[in-house]
């Protein structure tokens, strides 16, 4: 799928994160490139908005309050084994592959995020 495609099918991605600079950084960004955003301050209101609504992307933070992307993800994947779930994160050397795996994430990025590779690698060729 190229940018103009993307644009074309204007699809939904939860961004859950407790940065409020970060949400809004991602809101801009991929908003600009079509996507519709819809945002979340931690795992419960994530869960919270997929339980309101369908989205074809979601791109959590590894560490917030209350609950991590890891364990928001676990939760995702009792009911939804498709969406596709990147997990940001300042620490990936920290993760256990065999963690994220079981808890069904797709993608672990590494910050500072790069908005490329955000578009080119996981967003274009999901």
């Amino acid at each position: 799928m190229n940018i103009q495609q993307l644009q074309n099918t204007r699809q939904k991605v939860l961004v859950v994160d407790d940065d409020p600079a970060l949400r809004e950084l991602l809101t801009d960004y991929l908003g600009r490139v079509g996507f519709d955003v819809h945002t979340a301050t931690d795992g419960r209101a994530g869960l919270h908005a997929l339980a309101e609504s369908h989205f074809d992307l979601i791109l959590t933070d590894y560490h917030m309050p209350a609950m991590t992307g890891l364990e928001m993800a676990a939760c995702i994947r009792r009911s939804d084994t498709i969406t596709p779930i990147i997990l940001i994160t300042g620490d990936s050397s920290a993760l256990d592959p065999e963690v994220v795996a079981q808890a069904g994430i797709t993608r672990v990025l590494p910050k500072p995020l790069r908005f490329n590779e955000l578009l080119n690698k996981c967003l274009i060729e999901k």
